[in-house]
């Protein structure tokens, strides 16, 4: 028959004891800690995933902001383009105008002008015929027929 020795029974209590101490030592604390650390990490993991959806959402705001202001900046730009564009077409259109004044204010001033000249070369023309005629008929008639001649033959004149 088997026999069974009373060490072979104290060795199975020592190793079922021993199961029971570790049990309550060593691996329940462990099995604790090491839940707690899993837990920790989801969390961690979880708060990292709303992180970066976080900061997505925050780069394509930056960029839809940065987006607008360049379409600001070049609608801001087209306008001081065209701005400046009406203003130079303004400047243009007011330098002709000056201009067709400054044109049409000289040729009045040269017909006055040539009125005058012409006034004044008649009289000395009519001075010096008149003295020329006095010359070589040797005597003078009336000044007053001498001018009026004269003045009758450069209307004549003026007429051809």
């Amino acid at each position: 028959m088997i026999s069974i020795d009373y060490s072979l029974i104290i060795v199975i209590l020592n190793f079922i004891l021993l199961l029971i101490v570790l049990n309550k030592i060593l691996y329940k604390p462990i099995k604790k800690f090491l839940d707690e650390r899993q837990k920790k990490i989801a969390s961690d993991l979880n708060e990292a995933k709303a992180s970066r959806m976080k900061a997505e959402e925050l780069v394509e705001e930056k960029s839809d902001k940065l987006k607008q202001s360049a379409e600001e900046i070049r609608k801001m730009k087209n306008a001081a383009t065209s701005d400046a564009e009406g203003k130079a077409k303004d400047i243009m259109k007011n330098a002709k105008e000056q201009e067709k004044r400054i044109l049409q204010d000289t040729e009045e001033q040269l017909k006055t002008e040539k009125v005058k000249v012409m006034g004044e070369i008649e009289d000395e023309l009519t001075e010096m015929i008149a003295e020329l005629s006095s010359k070589f008929l040797s005597e003078k008639l009336d000044e007053k027929k001498d001018k009026e001649l004269i003045k009758k033959i450069i209307s004549e004149k003026k007429n051809k």
